[in-house]
């Protein structure tokens, strides 16, 4: 087995340890997509992983493929300022589908924000840095994360200015 193999199957091992999760509970939670065998043999690095089953696992555990695959997180700041659709936000917190723990932590934060400067009628909400901040020591990535996982889930309001970046 290579290095990065071993490295790859360490990393998802500790992922999955980082959320308290056993294999099988990573079966039951993903509605059977990732069974707890191949799981398992993925962390052992007994079995390849396919480049559509690592966005999987990265979509599942909620962490960027690039850090999955490399271990590396990007560290720098976010250079825009990151206008969050409200709309959006309410769609999603209203759907039928469950919400991930990110997207938990995420509404009731932005609810907090919005309570505290009374801003109830308005569909856009900027985030300041300091916010930024707060929420990815919370949600326990880095702000390039963030803001990537928020275009990801298309959270962030768009402009026609900002669409054609």
């Amino acid at each position: 087995m290579t290095k990065e193999i071993e490295e790859i199957a360490a990393r998802l091992r500790a992922i999955r340890l980082s959320r308290n999760l056993t294999l099988a509970e990573v079966e039951i939670k993903s509605h059977k997509r990732l069974r707890a065998v191949a799981l398992g043999s993925y962390e052992r690095g007994d079995r390849s992983l396919s480049v559509s089953k690592a966005i999987e696992l990265s979509k599942f555990y909620e962490v960027p493929l690039a850090y999955l695959l490399t271990g590396l997180s990007p560290t720098q700041s976010v250079e825009r300022d990151i206008v969050i659709d409200l709309r959006r936000i309410k769609a999603l917190a209203t759907s039928e589908e469950k919400n991930t723990p990110t997207q938990e932590i995420l509404f009731s934060f932005l609810l907090g924000i919005i309570k505290e400067r009374q801003d109830f009628n308005g569909e856009i909400l900027s985030l300041r840095k300091s916010d930024i901040e707060f929420l990815t020591i919370t949600i326990g990535c880095s702000s390039v994360e963030f803001a990537t996982y928020l275009a990801q889930n298309k959270l962030l309001f768009e402009t026609k200015e900002t669409s054609s970046l």
